[in-house]
C-alpha cells in the first residue's frame, strides 16, 4: 500500500472519513455493551443487597434463638482475642445472679468465683494459656457464689484456644454450663444406687436365709408326713380288719352274742374315730372327706335311673389277707363279682388280661404300690385304661388324696371302709362309664361361692346336702327318660336338672346335657359324657364346699 502522503487530498479526506466512522462505530458498540454491563452490575447489586439484608435478619433470628436457649440451659459463651479483649453472652447475667440491666463480663465472672476454688482456677487459667495445647477443648469445674442470692453454684466450663492463621489471629472461645441441678441429682442417683446396692446384698442373704430355713423346714414336713403316713397306716390298717371282721360276724350270729359283738363294733368305731383324729390333729391341715360322696338318698337315686350291671366285676388288690377277706365279704353283699391279687403288678397283669368294671386299689403294697399301678393301667392301650380305680387309703391326708387323684385313680376311701360308703363310691363310679375323675369336674367357681355365702351360716349345709341329692334325682330322671326314649319327661327333667345345676354353678352338667339334646335328634347321641358330668361334679361338691366356703 502506497503511504497516505503520497495520495491526492482527496484521496486522503475519503480514507480519513472511512477510519472516522469505523472509529464512531465501534464507540457506539463499546458504549452499548457498556450500558449493558452496568444495568447488570447494578441489578446484581440490588441483588446482592437484598441477599445481605435477608442474611442479616436471619442471623438476628438465629442469634435471638440462640440467646434465648443458652438461658434457657443455663449456658453462656465467651470469645476473646489477643488485641480485642473477652466478651461474654448476655446469658451469663442470669447464671451470675447479676441486676437487670447489668452487662457480664469475664471480670464480673472471676469476681463470682468461690473463695474454695478461685486460687485453683486462676492459677489452671494461667496454665491454660502458657502450657496447655492449642486447639484442644479443656474442661474446668468451679464453684461460684450468686450476687443477688448468695446461693453457691456449680459450673462447667469447655474452653479452646486456637492460634493465628491465615492472617486470622488467635482467639479463645468457651462455654460455661451451671451443672448444679446435674450434681445433685448425680449424687442423689449415686446414693440411691448405694441404697439399692446394700438392699440387694440385704436381699441376697435374707434370701439364703429363707432358703435354708425353707429347705430345713421342707425336710421337716417331709419328716412329719412320712411319719403321720406310716402310723397312720399302722393303725388303720389292723382296725380296718377288725371293723370288717365284727361287722361280718354280726352278721352270722343272734341273741346275746349279736348284743355282744354290737358292744365290740361300738368300741371298735370308737376307737377308729379316735385314731382319726388324732392322725388328722398331727397333720395340722384340713382333711377332706376320703369318701366322695356318703348320702344314702344319692344312693338310691343312683341306682333307680342308672341301669348299673347287676353283678360289677371288681378287682380288689389288697397285701393284708385279712383285709382282702372283709373286702370281699362286702363287695359280695353288694352284689359284686370279686377277684383279689396281693399286689399292684398282679392288679395290672389282671386288668390287662381280664375285663374289670372296677378295681378296688389298696396304696401301699409291695411290689408295686397302689399309686404306680394306677399309672401303669392308665397307660394301657384300649378301654383297659378308663377302668375306673377307687384308692383305698390308710392315710386321711388332703395332699395323698390330691396326689393320688392326680396319678389317675376315680375316688379315694380311707380305712377302715364303710359299707354305706363303700356302695356310694361303686355306684358313682359305674355311672359315669369309667374314668371319672375330680379333675373332670366342671363349676362356675363365682357361682358355687354365691350359693352359699348368701345364705345364713346355719342353713349352708343343708343347702350342700339337698343339692346333691337334687341333682341325682333329676340326673336319674333325665337317664331313665333316655332309657325310655320318652321326650316330654327328658324335656321336664332337664329342666328341672338344669336349674338345680347352675343354682350352684355345676356347668359341666349343663354343657354335656345341652349337647346331648342338641345330638340327639340327629340320632346316635350317647349319654356317657353327661354321666360322667353328673358323677365328677357329684364327687368334686364337698372338696370346693370345704376349699370355698367353710374357710371363707
Amino acid at each position: 500500500m502506497s503511504d497516505l502522503k503520497d495520495l491526492s487530498a482527496e484521496e486522503q479526506a475519503e480514507i480519513l472519513a472511512a477510519r472516522l466512522e469505523r472509529s464512531e462505530r465501534a464507540l457506539r458498540s463499546a458504549e452499548t455493551a457498556l450500558e449493558k454491563r452496568m444495568k447488570e452490575l447494578f441489578q446484581a447489586n440490588k441483588d446482592l443487597s437484598l441477599r445481605e439484608k435477608e442474611l442479616a435478619q436471619k442471623l438476628e433470628i438465629e442469634s435471638s434463638l440462640l440467646l434465648g436457649a443458652l438461658s434457657t440451659a443455663q449456658m453462656a459463651t465467651v470469645y476473646g482475642e489477643r488485641d480485642r479483649g473477652f466478651s461474654v453472652s448476655d446469658s451469663a447475667a442470669a447464671m451470675l445472679g447479676l441486676p437487670a440491666g447489668e452487662e457480664p463480663t469475664l471480670e464480673t465472672l472471676l469476681a463470682a468465683l468461690h473463695p474454695l476454688d478461685r486460687d485453683r482456677i486462676l492459677r489452671e487459667g494461667m496454665e491454660f494459656f502458657q502450657v496447655r495445647k492449642a486447639g484442644v477443648a479443656h474442661r474446668y469445674i468451679h464453684r461460684i457464689i450468686r450476687q443477688d442470692s448468695g446461693e453457691t453454684r456449680w459450673m462447667d466450663w469447655s474452653i479452646k484456644r486456637e492460634t493465628s492463621s491465615d492472617g486470622r489471629p488467635g482467639y479463645l472461645l468457651g462455654t460455661v454450663r451451671d451443672v448444679t441441678e446435674e450434681r445433685r441429682n448425680e449424687r442423689q442417683v449415686r446414693a440411691l444406687q448405694l441404697r439399692a446396692e446394700r438392699r440387694l446384698a440385704e436381699l441376697s442373704r435374707l434370701q439364703g436365709e429363707l432358703s435354708e430355713a425353707k429347705r430345713r423346714v421342707e425336710g421337716a414336713l417331709a419328716d412329719r408326713n412320712r411319719f403321720i403316713s406310716e402310723m397312720a397306716h399302722a393303725i388303720r390298717t389292723p382296725l380296718a380288719a377288725l371293723s370288717g371282721a365284727v361287722e361280718l360276724l354280726r352278721r352270722n350270729v343272734a341273741g346275746k352274742a349279736e348284743e355282744d359283738l354290737s358292744v365290740a363294733r361300738a368300741a371298735s368305731e370308737q376307737l377308729g374315730e379316735v385314731a382319726t383324729r388324732l392322725i388328722e390333729e398331727a397333720a395340722q391341715e384340713t382333711v377332706q372327706p376320703a369318701q366322695a360322696i356318703e348320702d344314702k338318698d344319692i344312693t338310691e337315686s343312683l341306682q333307680a335311673g342308672a341301669r348299673l350291671p347287676e353283678r360289677p366285676r371288681v378287682l380288689v388288690a389288697e397285701d393284708t389277707e385279712s383285709n382282702r377277706y372283709v373286702m370281699e365279704r362286702l363287695l359280695a353283699e353288694l352284689g359284686c363279682e370279686v377277684t383279689c391279687v396281693e399286689n399292684g403288678a398282679a392288679a395290672v397283669e389282671a386288668v390287662r388280661r381280664e375285663g374289670f368294671d372296677l378295681v378296688l386299689m389298696d396304696v401301699m403294697m409291695p411290689i408295686m404300690d397302689g399309686e404306680q399301678a394306677t399309672q401303669t393301667i392308665r397307660g394301657l392301650a384300649g378301654p383297659a385304661a378308663r377302668t375306673p380305680i377307687i384308692g383305698v387309703t390308710a392315710h386321711s391326708l388332703q395332699s395323698e388324696r390330691e396326689r393320688l387323684l392326680s396319678a389317675g385313680m376315680t375316688a379315694c376311701l380311707a380305712k377302715p371302709v364303710r359299707k354305706d360308703a363303700l356302695e356310694t363310691a361303686i355306684q358313682t363310679a359305674l355311672i359315669s362309664g369309667r374314668d371319672v375323675g375330680q379333675d373332670s369336674a366342671r363349676f362356675d367357681h363365682e357361682l358355687f361361692r354365691r350359693a352359699f355365702l348368701d345364705l345364713p351360716q346355719a342353713y349352708r349345709e343343708r343347702m350342700r346336702e339337698a343339692a346333691k341329692t337334687d341333682i341325682s334325682k333329676y340326673a336319674a330322671d333325665v337317664l331313665a327318660a333316655v332309657d325310655e326314649d320318652d321326650d316330654d319327661a327328658l324335656s321336664k327333667a332337664s329342666h328341672s336338672l338344669v336349674g338345680v345345676s347352675l343354682n350352684v354353678g355345676a356347668i359341666g352338667i349343663v354343657e354335656e346335657l345341652a349337647k346331648y339334646r342338641e345330638e340327639r335328634p340327629a340320632g346316635g347321641a350317647s349319654i356317657e359324657a353327661f354321666r360322667k358330668a353328673v358323677a365328677s361334679c357329684l364327687l368334686a361338691v364337698d372338696d370346693l364346699y370345704s376349699a370355698m366356703v367353710e374357710g371363707a
